[in-house]
């Protein structure tokens, strides 16, 4: 992975440096994101504190899309022959989700299990960079970029954010850090539309890191999935 990420960059360099064409771009997107793995769940249970309204989420990596979004500039070189070599940097938000199907908690008289509906959302804020090459297909004033490359994920936080009700009418929450990997790279596929200096976009990533790395205890596997849709704007090129 190492000697493909320096193959990677190195390309780039040498493309950005003797490129025919500069294209700056501005982007704001949307996106779905969540866990796959042996340990990503589609639904989990809330374990409450002692106070009998907060606590932690059992299983916090749901593998239900959560709404994501977040913003980037970008630069590229198209050559002669349409080929092309670019970065993108930016800051997302990306947020995966977990049905809530129960309440765990103990009162004056012992524990209990009350059935509740809601949700957990783990919130994964990052600096993200992603070096790609690709081609460009152009029909008059349409062009179309097909690329490939690493995204190149700096996670700044992780946070569980969860609220359900139960049978009984209560409502508990939960708020937490579950901070635990740094970075997470991940192969992206992207094709890009473009009419004059607007355009739209859409990826897929599949992360190759492990968020549940370190931990003990059973099976722990979980990775990251990203589909990406935004617009685009080129502030220098056509």
């Amino acid at each position: 992975m190492k000697k493909l990420l320096l193959l990677l960059l190195t390309t780039l360099t040498v493309n950005l440096t003797f490129g025919q064409k500069t294209e700056s771009i501005l982007a704001l997107n949307s996106g779905l994101f969540s866990f796959q793995g042996y340990s990503a769940e589609k639904s989990s249970q809330l374990n409450l504190a002692s106070n009998g309204t907060t606590g932690y989420t059992n299983n916090p990596f749901g593998a239900k899309n959560g709404l994501s979004y977040g913003a980037s500039y970008q630069i590229q070189r198209i050559s002669r022959s349409n080929f092309i070599a670019g970065v993108s940097v930016g800051y997302e938000n990306l947020r995966s989700k977990t049905t809530i199907t129960g309440v765990n908690g103990y009162d004056k008289t012992g524990t209990f299990q009350d059935v509740a509906t809601g949700q957990t959302y783990l919130s994964n804020k990052q600096l993200n960079a992603f070096p790609y090459l690709g081609y460009r297909v152009g029909i008059r004033q349409i062009s179309v970029d097909l690329t490939g490359g690493l995204d190149i994920g700096y996670l700044l936080s992780s946070t569980e954010h969860g609220k359900a009700t139960a049978d009984n009418g209560k409502t508990y929450s939960t708020s937490l850090d579950r901070t635990g990997i740094k970075t997470d790279i991940r192969p992206r596929v992207q094709v890009a539309v473009f009419y004059r200096k607007v355009g739209a976009y859409t990826s897929y990533a599949y992360g190759l890191n492990n968020y549940k790395s370190g931990w003990i205890g059973g099976r722990n596997e979980c990775n990251s999935t990203v589909i990406r849709f935004g617009v685009l704007y080129k502030i220098k090129g056509h």
